[in-house]
């Protein structure tokens, strides 16, 4: 198993996703320890963060600096404007913050990758946060977070806690308060070393604390739609074709001592038109569609690709790139297949539909090995297509 696409295997191993998804997900933390501190160095160094803050002109809140039981703000490592004072920043975290590099998967490939890669297997948006930590400090105290998280470690130790899951699954709107939430007694405690990685489910309190040298660490937030938001859904769409979900409320509702009890059998008629009524499979479909729709290009190398078109022949070798999530549909009606991929749709003839199927979904081949009807101009004419859309690449 190879690091070159970063895939949710290679992250995971030797775990396998079966297990993961069975025994992990949503239910408990999963510690991998490998002893291999270079199983992640691919994917980010302190040399990728000294170029990063130093040199891209980052503003707040895409850089964050903070220190537990501090009291760092923006003013002490940002100037007015928003823009980061790199040399503040260095400061700061020498002096024990840490710092914090909020969506750097849109600034680095590797991290792109990364994230397109766990995205195809996940269904959902992914996310990192990146924290360097000094030696001996603390960026938090403990808390959870309301979406499920990946940690990688890539230098450093850190000794991580857990506590009690004072809220299972919590929603967005379900943050941790540490006024209203008590994070309970410590119940394991471990370290975490380069090479090795953690899942923690939302909702499970922890906190981390960097040990006898600074540390990095990528944190990969799995930012996930929830059965209740197809239920919400579910009530709009079946509000729009049925009238009795549009009544108004019973005039008087809000007085004192009105009877809320009166109505209770007409609410459960309500939810059972829903629960039988409801259009799971076009629901599903929309989300899924929004999801495809919005997942915009990360087409690395994408200028050099479009100028090596002009050499390409039947004999050139070319491929899928990786971690493609699309929707390909025949629409018999009207002659033609249509691609959805990248937040674009591509509309070719009915013909096109075996090519473009192997095209979209192998790595490797020569380009007059492409199954189908197509001469070997029309090959090459689909071949240039699909690489100036940016889902194939020339090898």
């Amino acid at each position: 198993m190879t690091s070159k696409d970063y895939s949710f295997d290679w992250t995971l191993a030797p775990v396998t996703q079966d297990t993961f998804f069975t025994e992990y997900f949503e239910k408990k933390p999963l510690r991998i320890a490998r002893n291999d501190p270079g199983y992640y160095a691919g994917l980010l160094s302190f040399d990728d963060i000294d170029r990063v803050v130093a040199t891209m002109g980052l503003s707040v809140p895409e850089i964050n600096v903070t220190k537990a039981g501090g009291s760092i703000t923006p003013a002490d490592f940002a100037y007015e404007s928003g823009f980061v004072d790199p040399v503040r920043v260095t400061r700061l975290f020498d002096e024990g913050a840490t710092v914090i590099l909020s969506g750097l998967h849109e600034r680095l490939p590797e991290l792109a990758r990364f994230c397109r890669a766990l995205e195809a297997v996940m269904s959902c948006r992914v996310q990192t946060n990146i924290y360097m930590t000094q030696a001996q400090s603390q960026g938090f105290r403990a808390h959870y977070d309301d979406h499920d998280v990946i940690v990688m470690q890539i230098a450093g130790t850190k000794e991580w806690r857990f506590y009690d899951t004072p809220v299972p699954l919590p929603l967005t709107t379900q943050a941790f308060n540490p006024d209203d939430v008590q994070v309970g007694e410590e119940t394991e405690r471990f370290l975490l070393q380069p090479g090795d990685m953690l899942y923690v489910p939302r909702g499970l309190a922890h906190d981390a604390v960097a040990t006898g040298e600074p540390s990095l660490h990528i944190t990969t937030g799995l930012m996930f739609r929830t059965w209740a938001d197809v239920l919400v859904e579910a009530v709009n769409v079946m509000a729009h074709k049925e009238p009795s979900l549009r009544h108004a409320l019973p005039p008087g509702y809000a007085n004192p001592g009105y009877d809320y009890a009166q109505h209770q059998a007409a609410f459960e008629e309500m939810l059972g038109l829903v629960a039988h009524e409801a259009p799971l499979g076009k629901l599903m479909e929309s989300f899924r569609q929004e999801f495809l729709t919005g997942r915009v290009p990360r087409v690395e190398g994408q200028m050099a690709q479009v100028a090596r078109l002009k050499a390409l022949t039947v004999d050139s070798r070319v491929g899928a790139r990786p971690h493609l999530i699309h929707d390909l549909r025949h629409l018999a009606d009207e002659g033609l297949v249509r691609l959805v991929c990248h937040g674009a749709e591509i509309e070719l003839p009915e013909f096109a539909k075996e090519p473009l199927e192997y095209a979209i979904a192998t790595r490797d081949f020569r380009v007059g090995d492409l199954p189908g009807d197509l001469d070997d101009a029309g090959k090459l004419v689909l071949v240039r297509r699909l690489v100036r859309e940016g889902l194939m690449l020339v090898h």
